[in-house]
């Protein structure tokens, strides 16, 4: 596999510590941001393949960053997995509403999630 480079974004140091582990040891390169207005500079600079991003962050929402990467014709092409500890059904579908590609639920298992990081991948190889 390719070095695809993901953008991680949480606003728990120990969460964007455990997936930039995790993403390293499967071969991807990581950025990481730990608020929205961060992860929007990074995705206009870094241009990163996938983005794993938390929707319960503070100043600006998941949810907004999301949908402000989905509405920018030069970003909406970028699978955006919500990694979040949102466990209702309303939150999955506005995740899924806005543009989202995937959702997972807080605790995860790493290797599930890495299996839904290349599978969104998979068909831009």
């Amino acid at each position: 596999m390719s070095k695809y480079k993901v953008l991680v974004v949480d606003d728990e140091p120990d969460v964007v510590e455990l997936l930039e582990r995790t993403l390293k040891t499967e071969g991807f390169q990581v950025i990481c941001a730990y608020d929205g207005i961060s992860a929007m500079d990074l995705v206009s600079t870094e241009k990163p393949d996938i983005i794993l991003l938390d929707l319960m962050m503070p100043m600006m929402s998941g949810y907004e960053v999301c949908e402000q990467i989905k509405s920018n014709p030069q970003t909406q092409s970028i699978p955006v997995i919500c990694v979040t500890s949102a466990h209702t059904p309303d939150a999955r579908a506005h995740s899924l509403q806005i543009g989202a590609s995937d959702v997972v639920t807080k605790p995860f298992y790493p290797s599930e999630l890495i299996a839904r990081i290349k599978r969104q991948l998979q068909p831009r190889e």
